[in-house]
């Protein structure tokens, strides 16, 4: 999901786009005024960082320079909680959401705490980190495809996170040996977790979570989500070009129906997102036209491409808000069919405590 560089056209052609188009959108100037960024997730997350990282960035580039107030929410529920306070926030501007998948998640939406409508949101914008990397401890790999052993053990925070896919489907169809543990905070608690052998497995997007690990010799990385083009084909992380790329595997090794292969990609589609930013339902167009413009000047900014880089590795992409809505509008239309599909899935394996509420006709 590559931006059109403007300067693919021609400067005469680029006026008359603009005359066609009208005159351009007025910028929201920020002067004298303070933003709220509602993260929807704990504090020192890959979702606040990257937030944090952002917010910071694009300030240099509005009008005023404001100052940016953050606001956790936490996670689990935290996420929706978070996601609750932009729906009814003020369309002045001064509001913005960090989010990741969590809250795009079929089964999150029927959730009776979700007080949202996702689509209803104006994305500014998203940062893909190239997906999920399945990391084992090394002592637990020979036990995961026998059953006469003991269980692999996989740390989880909840039912909804969605490279959960790839192990619940791997002990769906692949015959994995494998038990879940919740309870799990995040990512810093889970390396903790692998590393004094309280579980085995558990997934992440973050470099500085992975090279850490692997570098110690603790794990070894068996799978990857992977990102798929528009053919439908899977292509792996450039960071990590030997990891098996797991939709691949299920394909070759299962027969999956077209309900289950649904469920599987509704499960893990959000996280094709990743972490996005957005406005509050009916902002003004020249207001998501200032956050937008900032957020891709923030992203390209050569001092925080550094700092990212260094931080998450060399596989972000930069997805425009316009994409993001179109992306939250096809996750967020999947049939009660495949969500209740999922949910029992969740609930056999122990990962769902899920309240559904009834979708409104």
């Amino acid at each position: 999901m590559k931006l059109h560089p403007l300067s693919t056209l021609s400067l005469a052609a680029a006026a008359g786009v603009a005359a066609l188009t009208g005159p351009a959108s007025a910028e929201m100037d920020f002067t004298g005024k303070q933003v709220l960024l509602i993260v929807a997730s704990n504090e020192g997350k890959g979702t606040d960082i990257i937030g944090r990282f952002m917010a910071r960035a694009m300030s240099k580039y509005l009008k005023g320079k404001p100052d940016v107030v953050v606001k956790n929410t936490g996670a689990g529920g935290g996420k929706i909680r978070g996601a609750n306070l932009l729906a009814k926030a003020k369309t002045d501007g001064l509001t913005i959401m960090q989010s990741d998948g969590t809250t795009l998640q079929p089964t999150t939406l029927r959730r009776k705490s979700v007080r949202y409508d996702p689509t209803k949101f104006i994305a500014i914008g998203a940062i893909n980190r190239g997906g999920s990397i399945l990391i084992f401890r090394k002592e637990s790999v020979a036990n995961l495809m026998d059953k006469s052993k003991k269980p692999v053990i996989i740390g989880a925070i909840s039912g909804t996170r969605s490279w959960q896919a790839m192990p619940m489907f791997g002990a769906e169809f692949l015959g994995w040996n494998v038990k879940w543990i919740p309870g799990y905070k995040g990512n810093n608690q889970f390396a903790r977790g692998i590393r004094q052998g309280e579980i085995d497995v558990f997934a992440t997007n973050s470099n500085y979570i992975i090279d850490p690990l692997v570098k110690e010799g603790v794990v070894e990385l068996l799978y990857q989500v992977g990102q798929p083009d528009e053919d439908g084909k899977y292509k792996g992380r450039s960071s990590y070009p030997n990891v098996p790329i797991f939709p691949d595997v299920l394909r070759s090794k299962a027969k999956l129906s077209k309900l289950q292969w649904r469920a599987y990609l509704s499960f893990v589609n959000p996280s094709l997102i990743d972490k996005w930013m957005a406005l509050p339902p009916k902002t003004p167009k020249d207001t998501v036209d200032t956050w937008r413009n900032a957020y891709k000047k923030a992203f390209n900014d050569p001092e925080l491409k550094k700092t990212m880089t260094k931080q998450f590795g060399t596989d972000l992409t930069l997805i425009s808000g316009k994409q993001v809505d179109t992306m939250i509008e096809e996750v967020s239309g999947v049939g009660d069919d495949v969500v209740d599909y999922t949910v029992k899935l969740q609930q056999k394996y122990g990962l769902s405590s899920m309240r559904k509420k009834k979708r409104k006709k």
